[in-house]
């Protein structure tokens, strides 16, 4: 009896293992909103929209299109997949927003080019998104340390408000 519980509980621990997303984050990742991505390489927040106008009908003349992310996808498959924990929304603009490359945005903090960043916590993995300018309110450098698994320091760029960061 004791080893076909042994052996339960081996199994189940294996699966839960497995069956885990393996996201790449900071300890302090956020933990309840979702990721925004505009024409299709800018990373920004819902105030780019709130931003567009001031009423409804004045914000929907200025998109062209809205999707959500309903599945996880494929780690494999899609370049944006650290930013899905807590699900995506596309919006396709009208006007491109002002937006800067992750390259100049180290380069601007002293950090090597082609450094790692994260939003929000998360490690955005493909150098080929932006982010949004009017979207960013707080950019910090995170020095490595035992709690973090950093190798060196990185910039981590928060697009959501200090009181919308973590869940209560």
């Amino acid at each position: 009896m004791r080893k076909i519980l042994i052996l339960i509980l081996m199994l189940l621990v294996s699966i839960n293992i497995f069956s885990q997303e393996d996201y790449i984050k900071l300890p302090q990742a956020k933990t309840q909103k979702p990721s925004f991505i505009f024409n299709q390489n800018i990373i920004g927040n819902e105030y780019l929209i709130k931003s567009l106008g001031t009423s409804e009908d004045e914000i929907k003349s200025k998109i062209n299109e809205m999707s959500i992310l309903k599945e996880v996808p494929n780690k494999e498959l899609i370049d944006y997949y650290n930013l899905t924990e807590q699900g995506i929304l596309f919006v396709d603009l009208k006007k491109i927003p002002e937006s800067k490359n992750q390259s100049e945005l180290n380069q601007f903090f002293g950090l090597k080019k082609k450094g790692k960043i994260y939003i929000d916590g998360y490690l955005l993995e493909s150098e080929k998104y932006n982010i949004a300018l009017i979207c960013i309110t707080e950019i910090e450098i995170v020095e490595p340390d035992s709690a973090n698994g950093l190798k060196s320091r990185v910039l981590n760029i928060w697009t959501l408000p200090k009181n919308e960061r973590y869940q209560e």
